[in-house]
């Protein structure tokens, strides 16, 4: 991904993966922010840096973000979304990670979930994983419960091996009602060769919290 910016002059700086956005997603840089109070615990920040906008809710008790966060650069149609999970405020997981370009995902380095079918007799779910370069091996596994009030109707797992797209189908049959909620966490585990020792393997993961309601 490109993204621009400029002081004096213009100059471009090349985002390969998430470690290279935290510069752009931190908003002690942007010295020009609007706050709308949304409610007693949540405000609405929209940020202006240079070329760049980042817009977000910011939850107040916990001091931390929350929810889809997006950054969007005014020289181009590129744009990145995060989604923001707080467990605590010492924990805040980057759930959902997406790049996108006119409006259309890149799958190849987004990482997120899409219920591709739903209705009350099943869900489709799809998980895409981004790519690394000298990929070896990948697999997941997909666990989940469906929840019919505080009630576990089932609780059940499912195991994917020998994966190379990185993109995971799920489809889940039973009989939902209205009210139900299909809660779980999709693990993915990735081999990939060192690029700084091409006899050395290194491992990573990439992990996606879901919850869908009917």
């Amino acid at each position: 991904m490109l993204i621009s910016c400029s002081k004096e002059r213009e100059k471009t700086k090349v985002i390969k993966n998430i470690s290279g956005l935290n510069e752009l997603f931190h908003l002690k840089n942007y010295k020009t922010q609007v706050r709308l109070k949304v409610n007693d615990s949540t405000d609405h920040i929209t940020a202006q840096w240079h070329n760049f906008t980042l817009a977000g809710d910011f939850d107040t008790k916990m001091n931390n973000r929350t929810g889809i966060w997006i950054l969007k650069n005014k020289l181009n149609s590129k744009e990145v979304l995060i989604d923001y999970i707080i467990f605590s405020k010492d924990n805040v997981f980057k759930n959902q990670i997406i790049f996108k370009e006119h409006n259309k995902i890149d799958s190849s380095k987004s990482k997120f979930y899409i219920a591709k079918e739903k209705s009350f007799k099943h869900i489709l779910l799809k998980f895409f994983s981004p790519k690394i370069e000298e990929e070896v091996s990948k697999e997941a596994k997909i666990g989940y419960r469906i929840l019919r009030g505080s009630k576990v109707l089932k609780d059940d797992s499912l195991t994917y091996k020998n994966n190379r797209e990185g993109i995971y189908l799920t489809n889940i049959k039973f009989d939902f009602q209205k009210g139900d909620k299909l809660a779980g966490a999709f693990s993915e585990f990735v081999m990939a060769k060192d690029p700084r020792s091409k006899d050395s393997l290194i491992m990573g993961n990439n992990s996606i919290y879901f919850i869908e309601r009917f």
